[in-house]
């Protein structure tokens, strides 16, 4: 006997069988029943979500002999006939081979002829979307105005690239990605029947792996029993070279250390084990935004897209992170997930992103993995939040006025005449700190860009947003013509006064009188005395800004 593939096996025979489309069964169960029937239908979604067998499921709820009825019995002539595909009442046709205007002409002279066993003669037109503008302006006239016993069900993963006049003239249903949970437990009613020994974890990685297909659901559940007797998740991991969670767990440690070393030796064992550098890319975003997920909604362990014998694992690592750092590796993460796909060199892709991530940590979000010593003429001097304790720097009377200034709070905004030494000009540290509040309420990731900013300043009717040059992405994201327009006109409501945005790629430099002790005379702008620049940015700046003498 020829051995029949799980997916086809188990195709839906009534709409019961349905996964996870209760809203398209519902709607179509009741049609049947009072007997509207519309006369074209468009079965729209992603691949393997039941389009195809929703439709067949539906010619053989109009067609059998105890019918017309939500619930076919199956055994009828009409029903075997359709189940074993060669019914002559329901013809499918597929539009990516047939498009052209001779197919479509050959389909309006055949609808004319009476259906030869059933009520109705069903066309389901799989890949509707394919027909050729030609095709579809024939098929339109059919469509208008069909003969009282055809009913068309048009299949399509691009609705929107079917032409308007057809849509119109079609009830559409929206096929949705399947869950996680209904296809694991599809997976395993399917395994149960089959006499597929597997495991509840391993139900749960098949059903992320198959990315809502309830078809590539089962293809992977086929390969994973002839790859082994019982099913557990490390098989599936070796069958689909997938990488395992401790792999990911060991490459998030050392990004949260900062240690390029540990991390280019995990890309090499992932290289020579075979893995597809792709899939390892997929795997870390996947890790790293439950990692986010983790830090932001600590008591909902049920969002973690991960099997529940390392939910707990994962909450303990995000704990370790700052937020600021994880959105940061998430962002070069999914750029070097964009840049992979058409590279001709993935390993080096995935090595630079390695290496942007072990990057000089230089916003408060970072975590560095040992800080620079005291003195060392190598390091650009890098002025700390003394306020909250960090000591060890050069100039301790600052550190000292900075304390004290804490501690009574006046380091909130700057003293009169102060302005052009601080991070703002023109603008307050409050006014941009309300600013920032505003822009998470519509944006929240562009608010967290917003955050290694180094300085504002506002001059005439330009509000100048400034980075230093190392945060090139953060440029970028900002620079976005929306994001730029939406930071002006918060600016514009919390100023009180019309302003566009500038994105500026440069670090602040304060302006220092020329006259007073330590200065080396002359002009404005002066930075002899670094210590006391480095004070004021302290003061009034929100973030770490590196001073680095020209």
């Amino acid at each position: 006997m020829t051995y029949v593939s799980l997916y086809r096996r188990w195709r839906p025979q009534n709409f019961d069988d349905i996964v996870g489309q209760g809203h398209v069964v519902r709607t179509l169960k009741n049609a049947v029943s009072t007997g509207r029937i519309s006369h074209a239908y468009i079965f729209s979604g992603p691949r393997g979500t039941g389009k195809t067998s929703t439709a067949r499921v539906l010619a053989r709820a109009l067609n059998c002999e105890k019918g017309p009825t939500p619930e076919p019995c199956g055994e009828c002539r009409s029903c075997v006939a359709i189940r074993d595909g060669n019914a002559m009442d329901v013809i499918e046709i597929d539009a990516a081979s047939n498009r052209g205007i001779e197919e479509i002409r050959d389909l309006r002279e055949k609808v004319m002829y009476a259906p030869t066993q059933g009520r109705y003669k069903v066309y389901i037109i799989d890949e509707a979307h394919m027909l050729t503008q030609a095709a579809s302006n024939a098929f339109l006239k059919t469509l208008e105005e069909p003969p009282a016993h055809v009913i068309f069900v048009l299949a399509t993963t691009e609705p929107e690239n079917i032409i308007e006049t057809i849509r119109s003239r079609c009830q559409r249903f929206d096929f949705n990605r399947l869950s996680v949970p209904d296809l694991a437990d599809h997976i395993s009613r399917v395994a149960a029947a089959q006499s597929i020994s597997i495991d509840t974890d391993a139900t749960k990685l098949i059903a992320r792996r198959a990315d809502g297909s309830a078809r590539d659901a089962l293809g992977l559940l086929e390969q994973a029993s002839a790859w082994s007797a019982h099913v557990t998740s490390q098989s599936v991991l070796e069958l689909l070279g997938t990488s395992d969670y401790d792999t990911l767990y060991n490459y998030a440690d050392a990004a949260r250390r900062g240690e390029p070393g540990p991390l280019l030796q995990i890309i090499r064992d992932v290289v020579e084990s075979g893995a597809d550098m792709r899939q390892f890319l997929q795997d870390l975003v996947i890790h790293f935004r439950n990692l986010l997920v983790a830090k932001e909604c600590p008591d909902l362990p049920g969002l973690l897209d991960a099997s529940e014998a390392v939910q707990a694992s994962v909450m303990k690592q995000a704990a370790q992170f700052e937020r600021g750092r994880i959105i940061e590796i998430l962002d070069v993460l999914s750029e070097a997930e964009i840049n992979v796909r058409r590279s001709p060199n993935p390993r080096l892709v995935v090595e630079l992103a390695a290496a942007r991530i072990c990057a000089k940590p230089r916003a408060g979000g970072f975590v560095q993995a040992s800080p620079p010593e005291a003195g060392d003429p190598s390091v650009p001097i890098t002025p700390k939040a003394r306020a909250r304790g960090k000591a060890g720097k050069k100039d301790s009377r600052s550190a000292a006025v900075l304390q004290d200034k804490a501690a009574d709070g006046r380091a909130v905004a700057p003293a009169e005449g102060e302005h052009e030494q601080s991070g703002y000009s023109g603008i307050s540290e409050e006014q941009w700190n309300e600013a920032l509040t505003s822009i998470k309420r519509v944006n929240v990731v562009l608010e967290a860009f917003l955050k290694p900013v180094s300085a504002v300043c506002v001059e005439g009717g330009v509000a100048r947003v400034m980075y230093d040059p190392s945060w090139t992405v953060h440029v970028q994201k900002a620079s976005e013509p929306e994001n730029k327009e939406l930071i002006a006109s918060t600016l514009t409501d919390v100023l009180g006064r019309p302003v566009k945005c500038e994105i500026v790629a440069r670090s602040p430099k304060p302006k220092m009188e020329s006259s007073g002790a330590g200065a080396s005379g002359g002009e404005s702008g002066d930075y002899s005395d670094v210590p006391e620049v480095m004070k004021a940015i302290e003061l009034f700046d929100p973030v770490e800004i590196e001073v680095i003498e020209d």
